[in-house]
């Protein structure tokens, strides 16, 4: 029989996912950055296509970053109350990883159009999806607001060592 899983550990391995997602997107905006800047891509890059892609990443960031917002708002709301705290943070994870999923698309979308177009001004649009996942980033204080915890279920979350049954 394991032992129930804490508070901190939940919320050690909720935050690893998350930020994990940060990191890939980071990672593969540092790599376009070197190519770009090194010459390591030769390609003729048509003004038309660079402007276009441009333009569905201008509608494609509020687009994602919406339905993220949404979504996530939806699915957290349809939690019950009355289900264990180990259940709530369970279905909170799967919106959390929908809304992260929404956010990611116009980040990684701008990310590869900078690689196709050797245009660096692209990847202004991941370093605003980066610097919004660190504001919605998954803190003792909104997962309480997210999911209207009670007092005593936020006090079981603030405290490392308390088992989630």
């Amino acid at each position: 029989m394991t032992p129930a899983p804490t508070s901190k550990s939940l919320l050690a391995s909720l935050n690893i996912l998350y930020f994990s997602l940060v990191a890939t997107m980071i990672a593969f905006g540092l790599v376009v950055l070197y190519l770009n800047y090194s010459g390591g891509i030769i390609a003729e890059v048509d003004a038309e296509f660079a402007l276009l892609l441009r333009y569905v990443l201008l509608v494609m960031l509020p687009v994602g970053l919406g339905l993220g917002y949404f979504l996530f708002k939806k699915l957290t709301a349809s939690i019950s109350s009355t289900i264990s705290l180990k259940e709530k943070l369970f279905k909170y994870q799967s919106a959390l990883l929908i809304r992260s999923a929404c956010f990611e698309v116009p980040g990684l979308f701008a990310s590869v159009a900078a690689l196709i177009t050797k245009d660096s001004s692209f990847l202004l649009f991941t370093g605003i999806v980066v610097a919004l996942f660190f504001l919605f980033r998954p803190t003792v204080f909104s997962i309480t607001t997210d999911l209207n915890l009670s007092h005593t279920q936020r006090s079981v979350l603030e405290n490392p060592l308390s088992p989630l049954t």
